[in-house]
C-alpha cells in the first residue's frame, strides 16, 4: 500500500516495514534479533528458529524491493546476552549475502545495553535523531521535537474484532502527519495494543496484506 507523507510517496511493506522508492530505503524498526537466546539462557526454551525466519524474510523484501539502503530504527540485538556466536554466524552469513547494502542503526535502549552489532557487519550506528531528508529518525517517540520522524520502540498493535465478542490483535502502523511509529519487525516481540490520537490513521499488518481504517485524516495513495 501506497501512503503520502510528507510530500512523499512510501510504500508500506505487509512484512513491518516501510520502502521509500524515491531514495531506495528500506526502514524497519525492533528486530530484537536474538532475543530467543536470551530466553534459552534465563531457562526458557525457545528455538533459535525465529532469528532464522526473520533474516530470510529480510532476504526476501532486500530482494522484492531492490533497496541499496536499510535503516534499522533501533533494537537491533535484543540483549548483550542475546550476542552468542550462533547469532554472530547467522548475521555475518546473510551480510555476506547482501555486502552491497548501506546499512544504518540508530541506537535504541537495548543497543545501548547489548552493545553495538559486531563490526563486520558493516552497520553504521547513530545516536537518535539522525537527521535524513527533510525527517529524523528515531527509536523513542516523543511529543516535543523540531521535524518530522520516524520511530520504532513501543510495538503498537490494534486489537480488531473478530467474531462475536472476540478480539484478534495485529501489528500496526501508528501514522500521523509528522510521525510514523513503526510495528517491531521481529516475529519474537510483543504486542502494545494502542489507540488512535486525533489525527492518525491506523494501517494493520497480518504479514500478507496492509488494511488502512477508516478516518478522518487519510494518507492512502493507493492499495
Amino acid at each position: 500500500m501506497r501512503i503520502l507523507w510528507q510530500s512523499e510517496t512510501l510504500q508500506l511493506l505487509p512484512e513491518k516495514a516501510i520502502f521509500w522508492e524515491k531514495e531506495n530505503t528500506l526502514f524497519l524498526a525492533d528486530p530484537h534479533f536474538g532475543k530467543a537466546a536470551a530466553f534459552r539462557k534465563a531457562g526458557i526454551p525457545i528455538p533459535e528458529i525465529t532469528t532464522e525466519d526473520d533474516l530470510q524474510k529480510l532476504s526476501i523484501i532486500v530482494e522484492k524491493t531492490g533497496t541499496e539502503r536499510i535503516i534499522f530504527l533501533g533494537d537491533f540485538i535484543h540483549a548483550r546476552q542475546s550476542k552468542t556466536q550462533v547469532l554472530r554466524n547467522l548475521l555475518y552469513l546473510w551480510r555476506e549475502e547482501f555486502r552491497h547494502l548501506q546499512l544504518h542503526l540508530i541506537r535504541g535502549n537495548h543497543d545501548l545495553s547489548s552493545g553495538d552489532p559486531w563490526p563486520e557487519l558493516g552497520i553504521e550506528c547513530h545516536h537518535e535523531p539522525w537527521s535524513l531528508s527533510h525527517w529524523d529518525c528515531r527509536h523513542h517517540p516523543v511529543a516535543t521535537f523540531s521535524k518530522p520522524y520516524f520511530a520504532g520502540h513501543v510495538h503498537p498493535g490494534y486489537a480488531l474484532r473478530g467474531r462475536g465478542r472476540t478480539r484478534e490483535r495485529s501489528s500496526c502502523f501508528q501514522i500521523s502527519k509528522n510521525r510514523i511509529i513503526f510495528p517491531a519487525f521481529g516475529s519474537f516481540t510483543g504486542l502494545k495494543t494502542i489507540k488512535p490520537e486525533e489525527g492518525e490513521q491506523i494501517f494493520v499488518t497480518n504479514g500478507k496484506q496492509i488494511i488502512g481504517l477508516p478516518s478522518l485524516e487519510t494518507f492512502i495513495l493507493e492499495n
